[in-house]
C-alpha cells in the first residue's frame, strides 16, 4: 500500500511540472513570436500592428539618446518619426532569446537616410548606413509592457555622414 502511495504521489507530481514546464514553455515560444513580430511590423511598415504589441501604458526607452515614451500611442509615434527618416529601412533579425517574462532581439538596421529627422536637426545625407542593435522586451499576457533599445549613436551619426 505504502508502494501505491509513493507511485500515486510521484506520478501526481510530475503530472504537475511537466504542465508547469510546459506553461513556460508556450510563453517562451509565444515571446519569441512577439520579437519576430516587433521586427517584421517594422519592416513591412505596418505601426497600427506595430502599436498592438504593446500594452496600453507600455514604456519604450532609446538608452543611447535618454528618449523615453510612455504609452503605446506615443511609442508608435516615435517610431512612425524614426522610420520616415529612412523610409527604406529594413530590419535583420541576428537572434532572438526569449524565456517565459521577456525577448530580446539582436538586430541591424539598414537603410538610406533619404529625408533626415528635421526635428533634432539631422539633415538628409543619401547615406546608406547599417547599425547594430538589440531590443530587450519584458512582456506580461502577451504584450510589452517595457521594450529598452541599445545601439550606438555615433555609429549612427557617421553611417548616415553627419558628424
Amino acid at each position: 500500500m505504502k508502494t501505491h502511495i509513493k507511485l500515486f504521489t510521484l506520478f501526481c507530481c510530475s503530472i504537475f511540472f511537466v504542465n508547469v514546464s510546459s506553461a513556460q514553455n508556450q510563453k517562451t515560444v509565444l515571446n519569441s513570436k512577439i520579437a519576430e513580430s516587433f521586427i517584421a511590423t517594422l519592416n513591412h511598415q505596418n505601426y497600427n500592428q506595430f502599436e498592438s504589441l504593446f500594452s496600453e501604458n507600455a514604456s519604450y526607452e532609446e538608452i543611447c539618446s535618454g528618449r523615453f515614451y510612455q504609452g503605446k500611442t506615443a511609442i508608435k509615434n516615435y517610431i512612425v518619426a524614426t522610420v520616415e527618416g529612412m523610409p527604406d529601412s529594413k530590419f535583420e533579425i541576428v537572434s532572438i532569446v526569449a524565456n517565459e517574462n521577456q525577448a530580446v532581439v539582436e538586430w541591424v538596421w539598414k537603410g538610406t537616410n533619404s529625408v533626415g529627422w528635421p526635428q533634432m536637426s539631422i539633415p538628409a545625407t543619401n547615406k546608406t548606413m547599417s547599425l547594430k542593435g538589440i531590443s530587450i522586451m519584458q512582456i506580461e499576457n502577451a504584450k510589452i509592457i517595457k521594450n529598452k533599445d541599445y545601439w550606438d549613436w555615433n555609429s549612427l551619426m557617421k553611417g548616415i555622414g553627419v558628424e
